[in-house]
């Protein structure tokens, strides 16, 4: 029977305040989206340790933000050339994601609003890629 040693219960955030955060990839999953396309679902942790999710969906007029994450967490993008991405391939990445607040069923969640590149504004970034996940 596993084990563990108790400590005072504190209870991990459900979200952060809207801005820009380091966030990291904790898990991902290929699968297909509601209208069929195929599609990772991101499992994404903040340096708060809050978790969201998103979604790189592989249609042409989303292909843009499979492009934008690739080079938010440290992937040379080249136009026009043809690229394979699985799940395994992402997990551990991290990157600038700037994150809002959306509420779904009444409780308040974040959404990630843009992933950042160096060329992104960083000026509203919290906490700091030294800090540990």
């Amino acid at each position: 029977m596993p084990s563990y040693t108790a400590s005072t219960p504190s209870e991990r955030p459900d979200h952060v305040e809207p801005g820009d955060y380091e966030v990291e990839v904790v898990d991902a999953i290929e699968t297909i989206s509601k209208s069929g396309h195929e599609m990772i679902e991101l499992k994404l942790k903040t340096s708060a340790g809050s978790y969201l999710y998103d979604f790189l969906v592989f249609i042409p007029s989303a292909f843009w933000k499979i492009d934008i994450f690739r080079a938010a967490t440290g992937e040379e993008v080249t136009p026009e050339e043809e690229t394979e991405i699985t799940a395994d391939d992402v997990i551990g990445r991290s990157g600038i994601a700037r994150l809002v607040i959306e509420e779904y069923n009444g409780k308040k969640r974040n959404k990630v609003a843009a992933w950042l590149t160096n060329s992104g504004s960083n000026s509203n970034k919290k906490g700091s890629p030294n800090e540990p996940f």
